[in-house]
């Protein structure tokens, strides 16, 4: 990989392996779909907490490897994030700090592919084949995220519901696979509303970068970033939107399932509110309601292991 890729040549490996993961997405993502995988069982097959451990490190390999290696990538090369003025968005601002080039992010890339497959394979094999379908369509999902042609994150709408939805959905399927090895209601809707969520504090991330995605080449036509560039209504809007559709989803499970969904509800009723607060063109407010969101992420899967605990098992 040439070109503006390799401009900045650092030494710092291990600084720059640390900040591509984006460690504060990757525990909160990652890290909330392995714990509603365990807070929707209701039995635990022997060895569940190792097959856990499995899908967690499958995860930080997915998300903080392959998808934030590819992104910083495909993200630099187009200039978005050559021009952002984002503290937490706009990548990990590794190239830009000169930590790692792009032939060690597109080396980091392939490892953490390896490493993915491997293990995919393995837990298949190990707990149920379910889980190949599972983390093909997650692998598949992240990859062309960002990788052209279809790089579908520069598309609306394309990189929220070929993207974000069905890799998040299918981790939370893996992760309660791992724990009990059979599907249910519960673990669906708990892998249903994640993917929601998770694409709601997505779209509000990417708000502190709507000038430097509708500049870049291509142009990074994000679902904010077209709402409010040609609708000509607040990017905010967007992020509103699909926390109201997990609300929605989230009283009809709370009926049709489990009660336990009145969890996301309420949650979701506080998204709305953050996500309204947004104050447009302001830097510094919108970057508070992108840690706000994604905190809702963080509370609303600890809330369901709590209700585990206390209330039991499904």
């Amino acid at each position: 990989m040439t070109g503006a890729w390799s401009q900045k040549r650092g030494p710092s490996l291990p600084g720059g392996l640390v900040r591509l993961a984006r460690p504060l997405q990757l525990a909160i993502w990652t890290g909330s779909t392995v714990v509603l995988g365990l807070s929707a069982a209701f039995r635990f097959r022997p060895d569940w907490f190792l097959a856990l451990v499995v899908v967690a490190v499958g995860g930080v390999a997915l998300q903080g490897y392959i998808t934030h290696g590819l992104n910083d990538l495909y993200d630099w090369q187009s200039g978005t994030d050559q021009t952002t003025p984002g503290r937490i968005s706009g990548g990990s601002h590794v190239i830009r700090d000169g930590l790692l080039d792009g032939r060690r992010i597109g080396v980091t890339v392939a490892v953490a592919s390896a490493a993915y497959v491997g293990l995919l394979l393995w837990i298949g094999v190990w707990r149920t084949e379910v889980l190949w379908p599972l983390g093909i369509i997650a692998l598949g999902a992240s990859i062309f995220y960002s990788l052209p042609p279809l790089r579908f994150c520069y598309r609306p709408l394309a990189g929220e519901w070929l993207g974000i939805f069905p890799a998040m959905t299918a981790g939370v399927l893996a992760a309660g696979l791992a724990v009990q090895q059979v599907l249910t209601p519960v673990l669906w809707v708990t892998a249903v509303l994640q993917g929601i969520i998770c694409v709601a504090s997505v779209m509000q991330h990417h708000l502190v970068d709507i000038d430097s995605d509708w500049g870049a080449h291509p142009p990074k036509r994000t679902s904010p970033a077209y709402w409010q560039r040609r609708v000509g209504r607040p990017g905010s809007e967007v992020a509103m939107f699909y926390l109201a559709l997990a609300f929605v989803v989230s009283l009809a499970a709370a009926v049709l399932v489990a009660p336990r969904f009145l969890w996301s509800a309420a949650l979701c009723v506080v998204g709305v509110f953050l996500a309204s607060r947004t104050q447009q063109g302001d830097q510094e407010n919108e970057t508070r309601s992108d840690y706000g969101l994604k905190f809702l992420g963080a509370v609303n899967a600890l809330g369901y292991v709590a209700i585990a605990v206390l209330v039991g098992w499904h």
